[in-house]
């Protein structure tokens, strides 16, 4: 059902979206249509995937066949379980350097490996 309704609100932004495009803009036949198409397949991801009275559905049978296992849309719980991954050890330096940091460091440090050209 969701499907359904993401098509009809994809063609019913889309298409006078691109003939907006076409006419009002004067862009080409081609151009509106590739960017009104896109703009339909954007509102379509969107509205498709939204959740509905079906899926709160089947998450009531998935509860009640599988009592140990986690509901299925229950994704807040699920990320907060998750396993951390361990982060680095040592903090990178990512600001700009202190001017004693470039006093004191060698004018030709950055050419001691580097080959001859």
């Amino acid at each position: 059902m969701q499907r359904v309704r993401g098509v009809i609100a994809a063609a019913v932004v889309a298409v006078p979206f691109g003939i907006f495009l076409a006419f009002w803009l004067h862009a080409t036949r081609e151009f509106a249509i590739l960017i009104g198409s896109g703009i339909g397949l954007a509102i379509f991801a969107i509205v498709a995937t939204r959740r509905d009275s079906h899926d709160d559905a089947a998450d009531v049978a998935w509860r009640e066949a599988a009592l140990d296992l986690p509901p299925v849309s229950d994704r807040i719980i699920l990320e907060r379980v998750q396993a951390r991954m361990p982060g680095p050890e040592k903090q990178r330096r990512t600001g700009a350097r202190n001017r004693d940091d470039i006093e004191a460091a060698p004018s030709d440090a950055a050419s001691q490996g580097a080959d001859p050209k």
